[in-house]
């Protein structure tokens, strides 16, 4: 999609806010001392304490792994790993401000390129098919992930059931994570 190191670190500390359900996801556990009150449904598995608070826990728990009950995927644990990544993992666990700059600018990025799907029935909105998505048509083509970076990636996808030539049948994880970023975004534009 053209984003860039930076860009994509940012967009990942989305994950400060929110939580992952196991029946849903595949990921985390069914329930921990942070999420067994809700708000809302009791449950799920959050990467953070305070999973309602949108701040740079995220980068800063990641980084100390103190916390068994605190969620860690192979991406996150990624953004410390791989060394284009670690340097603004780095930046943001010690700078919020940092963090909520970069971060509302990737979103608006983000934002502005829209989502695409190639599902193999395809989309069908009023009557008109959508249009097959193919990635160099959004990417810059300007820089490459690492290859143990690719790895790590593939791993993580073919785990949940993907291959380069199934695609997911949905994607509930961007689905969501777009919807934290907007909710994270109202929340340090309006304050707490």
């Amino acid at each position: 999609m053209g984003l860039n190191d930076k860009e994509i670190v940012a967009l990942s500390g989305a994950h400060t806010l929110g939580r992952s359900r196991p029946e849903r996801s595949g990921w985390g556990k069914p329930e921990t001392k942070y999420t067994k009150n809700g708000p809302g449904a009791p449950g799920g598995q959050s990467w953070t304490a305070e999973w309602l608070k949108f701040d740079n826990s995220y980068f800063k728990d990641i980084k100390e792994r103190k916390d068994g009950d605190l969620l860690v995927l192979p991406t996150d644990a990624a953004l410390f790993e791989d060394p284009s990544f670690k340097v603004y993992a780095e930046k943001y666990a010690e700078d919020k401000e940092a963090f909520f700059k970069d971060y509302a600018e990737a979103h608006a990025k983000l934002s502005n390129l829209g989502a695409k799907f190639d599902p193999p029935e395809g989309i069908v909105l009023d009557g008109v098919a959508g249009e097959k998505f193919v990635a160099a048509k959004y990417s810059s083509g300007k820089r490459e992930l690492s290859e143990t970076m690719k790895q790590k990636i593939r791993a993580e996808y073919e785990a949940v059931g993907g291959t380069p030539d199934k695609p997911l049948q949905s994607n509930y994880f961007l689905n969501i994570i777009i919807v934290i970023a907007v909710l994270a975004l109202l929340t340090s534009l309006l304050g707490n």
